[in-house]
């Protein structure tokens, strides 16, 4: 009998206008705590505000890093453990995307361990746990708010790097949908699609059981609901709400689950060519799924279901299709790019891009079907 487990150790807090309770949930991590964001207008965000008056409101001081860029590297998480050193900070909030969660989680666990980061690339690398962390998501995709990842640049290659450990486990998750609002519409797409792809991988995964799976249905089923109408109306709540609270689901079934070859190829176009992964993710997924079919065309049967396909009285592989085409449907009327030549991927890069992929031996382990270094260098054609 195969042994499978599952463990969920974050506090979750879900609801508009959750962010004003931060304050009496900090107050019991200590007295000084570490902001990470990203820089610019995001450092000076409605968020960011209403986040240091409840903290400073509550007695807590507050030392503020915005310093973090798209796809964080390295250094920037060293500087900013350096910084929380200096300043004597007791626990650590990230707040935003994808990124400034990662780099908060990275920058959280070094406050508490020694040596150097890039060693911690992989699974169960990180000796001890981190200081408490608070994580606060502006975007509704990564669910880098409950997982126990996270992806930074830098490492012996110079590409992105993941980085997991049950000692990266924030202890609080406050997911705010209010905080979604002003998200663009090509943000909101981007997003939408990279917690969509959480959703699909994790579901068909070697690794998905049945809680996974669940979690992952219903993710498919409220961003299939929710998705065009966040993008249409981003004052739109109920869309807003059900793409946040498909994210953190998302997110919830990929970090027992896993994820597949569409995170694998992602992570190595997002490396090579700067493109944001969410639209990498968005490319990629169908023709990910298509090579799959076969060998799960029943798990992309129920995939197809929650995507609101009428399957009824198709053969299995037929029904998986309708699976593949409604992702690839949804994607073409986004705002976000639905070919790598149209994101600017180079057709001479494709043997490069699928070698860096095929290094990921972690998302290629756990996807439905073995691959070979030609069959990622295929779905890298089918996709330009």
């Amino acid at each position: 009998m195969t042994t499978n487990t599952y463990r969920f150790p974050v506090q979750v807090v879900f609801g508009e206008g959750c962010l004003a309770d931060i304050g009496a949930f900090a107050k019991s991590f200590g007295k000084h705590a570490f902001l990470v964001t990203g820089g610019g207008p995001t450092s000076r965000c409605a968020a960011v505000e209403t986040l240091l008056k409840e903290l400073r409101g509550g007695g807590i001081t507050v030392s503020h890093f915005a310093e973090v860029e798209s796809d964080p590297s390295v250094e920037t998480a060293e500087r900013g453990v350096a910084l929380a050193r200096e300043k004597g900070c007791d626990f650590v909030i990230g707040l935003g995307g994808g990124s400034p969660m990662d780099a908060a989680k990275i920058v959280a666990a070094r406050m508490n361990n020694e040596g150097e980061i890039a060693s911690w690339e992989g699974v169960g690398h990180i000796p001890r746990r981190s200081v408490p962390l608070i994580c606060v998501p502006t975007t509704a995709g990564t669910g880098s708010e409950v997982t126990w990842a996270a992806v930074l640049t830098g490492g012996k290659r110079h590409m992105k790097m993941s980085i997991v450990s049950q000692n990266l486990y924030p202890v609080l998750a406050l997911i705010d949908p209010e905080l979604t609002y002003t998200m663009p519409p090509g943000l909101t797409a981007a997003t939408g699609m990279d917690a969509l792809t959480h959703a699909v991988e994790s579901f068909v995964s070697r690794r998905a059981w049945e809680p996974t799976r669940a979690l992952s249905l219903k993710a498919v089923q409220l961003i299939f609901a929710n998705l065009e109408r966040a993008c249409a109306d981003g004052s739109d709540k109920e869309a807003r709400q059900g793409m946040s609270l498909a994210s953190f689901m998302a997110g919830m079934a990929f970090t027992s689950a896993s994820l597949g070859l569409a995170h694998a190829l992602a992570h190595a176009v997002g490396s090579r060519f700067g493109l944001a992964h969410g639209k990498a993710n968005a490319i990629l997924l169908p023709h990910v799924m298509r090579f799959n079919l076969e060998t799960c065309p029943e798990l992309y049967r129920e995939l197809a279901v929650a995507m609101g396909q009428n399957v009824s009285g198709l053969p299995a592989p037929r029904a998986a299709e309708e699976a593949a085409g409604a992702v690839q449907q949804l994607v073409s009327v986004l705002p976000v790019p639905s070919t790598l030549k149209e994101a600017g991927v180079a057709e001479t890069s494709v043997e490069t891009l699928a070698a860096d992929a095929f290094l990921n031996t972690r998302l290629r382990s756990s996807n439905p079907r073995d691959s070979v270094l030609e069959d990622l260098v295929h779905i890298l054609r089918t996709a330009l």
